[in-house]
């Protein structure tokens, strides 16, 4: 195998969780093939004359707390002098990030995984629309007096903004509260002009939601998340603990029917979000979890993505 110029568009890499975070372990693992690793944030990629181009910096990496990074050089690169870029920042998932996409789509030779274009193609929570027979009952609006139609046919309901992550502007209301229709406003309000997305409360995750890796339209592992006390949010940022987690029927049939839906978007790496054998999100961004991943199941996940991007060279 040659050795491969590889850059990872993420958020600033000083603020790397060391013990955590999927980019870092992603970049070690390829460094200890002898490819060559370069990072830049999404603002520093620009577009000039004809050419896409970042002010990239090459580093070497390691799992080491404190000293995770050095950086080797600094330098305005094209996009296209790399043979892979990752796309790994992480959302909210807004204009600017749109715009990235615009932008690495122009690459001629570089092989940006996960694609833009599938990138767009794929929103995170609004994407399981293509698959209702798979999901909580689930709804995508604006209006009011909708949402509370819906609302009033469970006993609880899950508010999401669309295009978060991590937990953040998720809440769980009840339409039989008085300050059902206040609180629901407010929510509205608070995301500007975007819909929302509302869905039945599932009780099953207070044991548990459930992240299944997928590579190139395959299951490849699964990982449990455990709210903490008092919280119904399982999502590590917000307090969930990752514990054991395995594949099991559900998520199996869930990964195949959303395989084709990958697999015509080019998305190499992705993350299911289920519980109770339902989908919630799929995650094509910047799937995470995959430090976790190793140190419960022993699984290596990085090891198993590069050795399929290989394949591509």
């Amino acid at each position: 195998m040659k050795s491969l110029r590889i850059a990872v568009q993420m958020d600033p890499i000083e603020k790397m969780i060391v013990n955590h975070d999927t980019s870092l372990a992603l970049m070690v693992e390829a460094q200890s093939r002898g490819h060559e690793i370069w990072w830049w944030t999404p603002d520093d990629l620009y577009y000039e004359l004809g050419v896409v181009k970042a002010k990239a910096q090459r580093v070497s990496v390691s799992l080491q707390e404190g000293a995770h990074y050095k950086t080797l050089e600094e330098a305005a690169r094209a996009v296209d002098d790399f043979d892979v870029v990752l796309v790994r920042q992480d959302p909210p998932f807004d204009m600017g990030y749109v715009t990235n996409t615009y932008l690495l789509e122009l690459a001629k030779k570089a092989r940006v995984i996960n694609p833009p274009q599938g990138i767009r193609n794929i929103s995170e929570k609004c994407s399981i629309l293509q698959f209702p027979e798979l999901t909580p009952n689930t709804w995508v609006g604006r209006d009011l007096d909708a949402l509370e139609t819906f609302a009033k046919r469970y006993e609880q309901v899950v508010l999401k903004i669309l295009f978060m992550m991590g937990g953040e502007g998720v809440i769980k209301l009840s339409a039989s509260a008085p300050d059902f229709r206040e609180k629901a406003s407010a929510f509205l309000a608070a995301t500007g002009r975007e819909p929302i997305l509302a869905q039945e409360f599932l009780p099953a995750v207070s044991g548990g939601d459930k992240r299944v890796f997928v590579l190139n339209g395959e299951p490849f592992a699964a990982l449990k998340r455990i709210p903490k006390a008092g919280d119904f949010r399982a999502n590590l940022a917000v307090g969930g603990q990752a514990a054991p987690g395995e594949l099991d029927d559900d998520d199996c049939a869930i990964a195949a029917a959303v395989a084709p839906l990958l697999r015509r978007e080019g998305i190499v790496f992705a993350g299911l979000d289920v519980i109770a054998g339902k989908l919630i999100e799929i995650n094509v961004t910047s799937p995470t979890l995959a430090q976790e991943l190793k140190r419960f199941s022993g699984l290596d996940l990085p090891k198993a993505f590069w050795d399929r991007v290989e394949t591509l060279f």
